[in-house]
């Protein structure tokens, strides 16, 4: 076989020769909207890599964004990579510090900025080491703070619409992102062409995400995020219509570009399709009938909302599980063809993060390196190793050290399997709660107290107590209609058939809102510091 490199390039050409004429939209930040085609995306990208040469933008050079979903940002994720440089997502929801030290650590040489955005950035000018800020929007030009800086759309104006793509190694950095730093410092994780262009080829077979040309994609996964889950790349790769939904978007507004724009392909967190259930709920009128199922990462899903999708809108929410270290499709879940499932083994199956994707290899270990049998009840920890499996975190030799060994990486999810080989998380490493010499899944918990038809959130954490080491302590946000009219008693006795006494929170704290991370996952160590005495105080 030929020796041809695995790389991003192929994308862009694939989707100028083949779907130039497929259609590319995006919302700008004042609600207007912007429309242009493969083709014509090929052509701003050129213009791109052309002004980036011209500010000194070279291989392996780091080029950062702090945006939003937008065209723009899409241009930025083929225009560095594919000129030999490097993209680096910026997280725009992290603490001001933690961005800091990222865009510096990183050593981003550009650093291109949604317009609503640049405010954060001008309170960080002084600590940063940026060479160049560049300021997205549809307008030539701002007032900034920041210098030197440029407008985007005056940057690329002018310049040649072609390029000549240098010859690229695809084991060579492509992009790079940062992980959430839930503890710590965030850690750093690159990624190359090959990895990118594999897992793109996976994550669109119809076993895994399903994506194909007769798509239209509604990007809501933050292009900072996880690389989006790749679902950008994927997309243009096989010359979906792309539909950006820009700033601040609200479920209205996604409701609506479901609507207009006739979307059949989608992924976020569980946490945004509560808010889309909502609105709709609200709001009967909208017609969703485009969509039949949408994928939904970063945390498991709640069968009362998984039910409610399938049997109020006919939408199959379809669960998916990765990390940014990797890429980060692992596992998703479909039944396979010769499950005779009733409802409730339905459901049940579908709170379980699915099987490992092709060309991934996955072990489960007990804390004495032996594997646990797949058998839907052994505990262990999941580790992973692939193609697009990151295998260090970049300069940072002592977090490598703790999460790769021996070829692997440790995901720090505490998993069973069953035997079909559906991965079921039963918690993080750092949250599982350990209660008398047993170990309790908060996750379970969790997913059972949404179930009641009164709570709109729920989340559990292991609180230190001086009797059992660690006992389950329970935080619920009630549905509005709700608030007064529920008991914690009634929820531990909705709770008790479903779980040994032992598993029971040993309390319930009703609050108006659950502390969460940037990627909208629920913030267990800001209630763990807050709490970390409740059991011993109560003694």
């Amino acid at each position: 076989m030929m020796e041809y490199p695995l790389t991003l390039q192929n994308f862009l050409e694939r989707a100028r020769k083949l779907y130039k004429k497929k259609e590319l939209i995006s919302r700008e930040e004042d609600g207007s909207f912007f429309r242009y085609n493969y083709g014509e995306m090929y052509n701003r990208v050129c213009q791109l890599a052309n002004a980036l040469e011209e500010l000194d933008v070279g291989k392996d050079d780091r080029v950062g964004t702090f945006a939003w979903n937008t065209h723009r940002h899409l241009e930025l994720y083929f225009a560095p990579a594919c000129m030999g440089a490097v993209y680096h997502t910026v997280n725009i929801r992290l603490f001001p510090e933690q961005i800091a030290y990222i865009i510096n650590h990183a050593n981003d040489k550009v650093l291109f900025i949604d317009s609503d955005l640049v405010p954060l950035i001008e309170k960080l000018k002084d600590k940063l080491n940026v060479k160049h800020y560049v300021i997205m929007g549809k307008e030539k030009s701002y007032d900034t703070k920041l210098e030197p800086a440029y407008a985007y759309e005056d940057l690329i104006s002018g310049k040649p619409k072609n390029y000549d793509w240098p010859e690229l190694d695809e084991w060579q950095t492509a992009g790079t992102a940062y992980t959430s730093g839930t503890t710590g410092l965030p850690k750093g994780v690159e990624y190359t062409h090959r990895g990118l262009v594999l897992h793109s080829i996976v994550a669109a077979l119809p076993d895994m995400m399903g994506l194909g040309e007769k798509n239209n994609v509604l990007h809501i996964v933050p292009m900072f995020h996880a690389n989006a889950w790749s679902i950008p790349f994927a997309a243009t790769m096989v010359g979906a219509k792309q539909v950006f939904p820009g700033p601040h978007p609200t479920p209205k507004d996604l409701v609506e570009l479901i609507q207009n724009e006739k979307i059949d392909f989608t992924a976020g967190v569980p946490t945004i399709w509560l808010m889309v259930y909502q609105f709709l709920k609200e709001n009967p009128d909208y017609d969703v009938s485009s969509l039949k199922e949408v994928i939904s990462g970063g945390s498991a899903p709640p069968v009362a909302l998984i039910k409610a999708f399938r049997e109020e809108f006919g939408i199959e929410i379809i669960h998916a599980y990765g990390l940014t270290e990797t890429t980060p499709l692992v596992t998703l879940n479909r039944p396979k063809s010769y499950m005779q499932l009733d409802d409730a083994a339905y459901y049940d199956l579908k709170t379980k993060q699915g099987v490992l994707a092709p060309l991934l290899e996955m072990k489960v270990v007990k804390d004495d390196g032996s594997e646990v049998e797949w058998n839907g009840r052994d505990m262990g920890e999941l580790l992973v190793r692939g193609p697009w499996i990151a295998k260090e975190y970049y300069k940072d030799p002592e977090k490598t050290a703790e999460k790769f060994t021996d070829g692997w990486f440790r995901t720090e999810d505490i998993v069973v399997v069953d035997e079909e080989g559906y991965v079921k998380i039963v918690d993080r490493a750092k949250d599982v709660i350990k209660s008398g010499g047993e170990w309790i899944s908060s996750v379970d918990l969790e997913n059972a107290l949404m179930g009641h038809e009164a709570v709109a959130e729920a989340t559990v954490i292991g609180v230190e107590h001086p009797k059992w080491q660690e006992r389950p302590l329970a935080f619920v946000v009630l549905k509005p209609e709700y608030k007064g009219k529920v008991t914690k008693e009634e929820l531990i006795e909705f709770l008790r058939p479903k779980f040994a006494k032992w598993w029971l929170p040993d309390d319930i704290i009703f609050t108006d809102s659950i502390p969460k991370t940037s990627v909208g996952k629920f913030d267990k160590k800001v209630l763990k510091e807050q709490f970390k005495d409740y059991f011993l105080k109560s003694e």
